[in-house]
């Protein structure tokens, strides 16, 4: 199928995009398109205008500012898993971007995009969230930040408002010793997540968990005694669809979340 008509723009700053998204109308914003555009190639999706931030030169930095790593609107989810400021002090960022996709869409799709589509089982979702994120968003009126703990609201539900622009997500740093892992369930390679567990331990060995596809958003869990585990994820309400049962998912995030913390407790030592 093809989409209905739309009216495009390709601004080539921030402010002429926030301009454009001002205007409402059924607007949204296109970077990757990795998910946008096929919803609207089946029309599930039909914004009557399109503005596609990808000349807008400024949103693809990825730098580190301030002790933060700041990651542009425009950073490729490929460049997470290739860049080795990345892969030396975030390295869940990278363990994550190894399960979004395929090289092709990874070469296209961005970590902002990723997060902006908010996909249950969006990868760098829980990465953002158990990284302690911070979400800069723009519009017309000035620009607000975002915790990621509070910007996921339900299923392609987020904070942001629909003249909103995401223009960089920040990283926190991360204390020296600590250990971070990513662990994954499909059905078949590079389906979608049936269960994902992203694992952080601090130095003092109290960990966080983010889980994908036992609830409608990124779960969240902070673990001081690996034994409290079971207990915490005795009220998950994990959703029953084409992916995996319910019942399945009960059975499969304890063992999953062992092993993502197993892994991260070793990094740590390490």
């Amino acid at each position: 199928m093809k989409p209905p008509p739309f009216a495009y723009h390709a601004p080539e700053t921030v402010e002429e995009a926030a301009e454009l998204l001002a205007q409402g109308n059924g607007t949204r914003v296109l970077a990757g398109g990795q998910s946008l555009v096929q919803l609207m190639k089946f029309r599930l999706v039909k914004p009557a205008v399109l503005v596609d931030i990808n000349g807008v030169s400024s949103l693809d930095a990825l730098e580190m500012r301030d002790g933060e790593l700041h990651v542009g609107a425009l950073v490729r989810q490929q460049t997470l898993l290739e860049d080795d400021l990345v892969g030396e002090s975030w390295p869940l960022l990278r363990e994550a971007a190894r399960f979004v996709g395929y090289k092709e869409t990874r070469r296209r799709g961005t970590l902002a995009g990723s997060l902006a589509f908010a996909a249950p089982w969006g990868e760098l979702t829980a990465a953002a969230v158990a990284l302690d994120a911070s979400i800069d968003v723009r519009t017309a009126r000035g620009e607000r930040t975002i915790a990621a703990r509070e910007f996921f609201r339900g299923p392609h539900h987020t904070a942001l408002e629909p003249d909103e622009l995401i223009v960089r997500v920040r990283f926190p740093a991360l204390p020296a010793g600590h250990g971070a892992s990513f662990h994954e369930v499909s059905a078949r390679y590079r389906d979608y997540a049936q269960v994902a567990v992203a694992a952080v331990v601090s130095p003092d060995r109290s960990a966080e968990l983010v889980m994908l596809c036992v609830g409608p958003v990124p779960y969240l869990l902070t673990l001081e005694d690996d034994a409290a585990l079971d207990e915490q994820l005795s009220d998950i309400d994990p959703p029953d669809d084409v992916e995996a049962s319910a019942a399945y998912r009960r059975r499969v995030a304890p063992v999953l979340a062992r092993r993502a913390l197993r892994d991260a407790r070793a990094k740590a030592a390490a």
